[in-house]
C-alpha cells in the first residue's frame, strides 16, 4: 500500500508539472492536481508509523495547502463559467 501510494504521488507530480505548462489557460487543473499531490503525501505521511514530530507538521501544513488548493480550484472553475457565459453574451 505504501509503495503505491508512494507512485501514487510521483505520477501525480508528474501531472501537476505537465499541467503548469500544457494547461496554462485552465488553472483549476492545477490546482486539482496539487490538491490531489497534497492529500496522497497525507495518507503516505498517516501510514508512517510512528509519526515523528516532522511528520505532524508535514500533514497539518499539507492539509490546510490541501484546503487552498481546493478552494482556489473552486473559484478558477467558477471564473471560468462567469467569462464564457459573458462571451455568449456578448456574441449575441
Amino acid at each position: 500500500m505504501e509503495m503505491v501510494l508512494s507512485l501514487s504521488i510521483i505520477a501525480v507530480a508528474i501531472f501537476a508539472g505537465i499541467s503548469l505548462k500544457k494547461f496554462y489557460d485552465k488553472p483549476y487543473i492545477v490546482n486539482f492536481a496539487l490538491s490531489a499531490m497534497l492529500l496522497l503525501i497525507v495518507l503516505r505521511t498517516v501510514l508512517q508509523q510512528p509519526i515523528s514530530n516532522m511528520g505532524w507538521a508535514a500533514i497539518i501544513i499539507c492539509s490546510i495547502a490541501f484546503i487552498f488548493q481546493v478552494v482556489l480550484g473552486i473559484k478558477n472553475l467558477k471564473v471560468k463559467e462567469q467569462v464564457q457565459a459573458l462571451k455568449k453574451r456578448i456574441s449575441r
